[in-house]
């Protein structure tokens, strides 16, 4: 992709192009190539965030397996940490990985992302110990946590400004798709041979992937320093503190000293972060992106939405192969249909919202998805009935995330300059892996407390995953009433400059 700074800067002398300049025309340039590259571009980026988001639902349905291959050397608390631990240092390190790419290059970290994405996936797939599993999940979430914020800055610029609200819901729609396969597909693979192969599928998707995008993809850069590495590091020690305490509550007791202390040093340690944030020159955390457009209101209800969204996933999966003690194809076949169809919402809820406005397309699809969890909590009992009692569920869960989810996204990244697309798209993404974070490690504590240490009858544990139901359910009408402070405009905030 050819600089916009030979234009800008003119002969020896003159004033050198501002960063906004640079974007600009870099933006200019992507909207001109032909066709078939943009075409090709826009496609790889949207690969490598199937290939990120596949391992989320993908792991997910293959836990119940993992669960029972090492139940004899680690308990259900701390095997969350396969699916914890991974959210966590991908919220932690979302932020730090997009500025970073923003400054030394946007399509060499996104090779590296998916690189590395690999490597972590064979070794996953060849642990024989769960400490090893659970520090290779962290190694494949700083993949993972470079490659969401790069592939989506690196496919924004290919859209005009009054498109980039369709842009985020297409690279949001081939996210759905990669969760969307993941149950049926880890199902398969699960049933065939063995939880490894969830990890082991990962490898040659981002090869692929990594290859393509030598060839399809031109560089993109911003000059500038490095981001506060200690405070991204301090954000990643409070995440875990926070989790830690949450997930291990039930367990130790909310009131012992463990517990407290896990919770009490996270929140201090965030508060030491926001203090960085307002100091820090280059902080991990920009102030002014949070405060910009509908970013304050986007990320917020995007984080409500996310806690809804991951409490579900896992209490699905959970209440599937253990209620009614379905094999983990069966489970992944069933739960299919939610995140297939919030696929095909998502790419219409864009083009939707660009024209209505994002609150009349986020509010009712907040709505529908809690409608959804409820149907879910009063009609699921201890008898398998997929028909009359799930289906209904899962397809208004699905379409409820596929109007909400992607146009929040958008409503906070279309006000985003375009020097910090990776930064502002890093924020979000960070924001919606805290949500996964805690919702995850809020169903596993409602659960573990249900189910009174192994001893708990059927009726208990269907009224522990009911209360789950019933929290996802909560958490959505609260991402809606916070989306209702989205500005009026369509496009979900303030425009920056972008190309005529």
């Amino acid at each position: 992709m050819r600089r916009a700074g030979g234009e800008a800067g003119g002969s020896q002398g003159e004033p050198t192009a501002s960063p906004q300049t640079l974007a600009v025309g870099r933006a200019r340039a992507a909207l001109d190539l032909g066709a078939g590259a943009r075409g090709l571009a826009i496609a790889l980026c949207c690969l490598a965030a199937f290939i990120a988001f596949l391992d989320t639902t993908i792991v997910n349905i293959a836990f119940p397996q993992i669960e029972r291959a090492f139940a004899s050397s680690a308990g259900l608390s701390t095997l969350s940490w396969v699916v914890n631990g991974y959210n966590i240092v991908i919220a932690a390190l979302l932020v730090p990985a997009g500025r970073t790419a923003d400054r030394l290059g946007r399509k060499r970290f996104l090779m590296a992302g998916l690189l590395l994405f690999a490597l972590a996936s064979g070794a996953c797939a060849a642990a024989q110990g769960a400490a090893l599993l659970i520090a290779m999940r962290f190694v494949q979430a700083l993949g993972a946590a470079v490659i969401v914020p790069t592939s989506l800055a690196l496919l924004l610029p290919r859209f005009a400004l009054r498109r980039r609200l369709s842009a985020v819901t297409l690279w949001g729609a081939a996210s759905a798709l990669g969760a969307g396969i993941g149950p049926s597909l880890g199902g398969a693979l699960v049933d065939a041979w063995s939880w490894r192969a969830v990890f082991l599928v990962n490898v040659p998707l981002a090869l692929i992937a990594a290859l393509l995008a030598a060839g399809a993809l031109a560089e993109e850069e911003e000059p500038g320093p490095l981001p506060d590495l200690l405070g991204g590091a301090l954000l990643t020690i409070a995440l875990g503190a926070v989790a830690l305490g949450v997930v291990k509550g039930s367990e130790w007791g909310w009131l012992d000293a463990r517990t407290l202390g896990a919770l009490i040093a996270g929140v201090l340690l965030l508060c030491l972060v926001a203090r960085r944030c307002l100091r820090h020159p280059e902080p991990v955390i920009e102030p002014r992106l949070l405060g910009a457009g509908g970013a304050a209101p986007g990320n917020v209800a995007t984080l409500l939405l996310s806690v809804a969204l991951y409490a579900t996933i896992l209490n699905n999966v959970l209440f599937l192969t253990t209620l009614w003690r379905w094999s983990v194809l069966q489970a992944g076949l069933a739960i299919s249909p939610a995140a297939l169809t919030t696929a095909l919402f998502a790419r219409p809820a864009g083009s939707i919202a660009e024209r209505f406005g994002v609150r009349r397309v986020a509010i009712p699809g907040t709505i529908i998805y809690a409608a959804g969890t409820l149907l879910f909590a009063w009609g699921a009992g201890r008898t398998p009935d997929f028909l009359s009692h799930w289906l209904p569920g899962a397809l208004l869960t699905g379409i409820g995330m596929g109007l909400s989810l992607p146009v929040l996204v958008g409503a906070v990244l279309v006000s985003a300059p375009l020097p910090q697309l990776a930064t502002a798209s890093g924020i979000n993404a960070s924001v919606r892996q805290v949500g996964s974070v805690l919702g995850v490690a809020l169903v596993v504590s409602i659960l573990a407390a249900a189910d009174a240490g192994g001893r708990a009858g059927a009726q208990r544990l269907l009224e522990g995953h009911r209360s789950a139901w019933y929290l996802a359910a909560d958490f959505a009408l609260a991402a809606g009433a916070v989306a209702a402070l989205l500005t009026r405009s369509r496009c979900g905030g303030a425009r920056p400059p972008v190309p005529a």
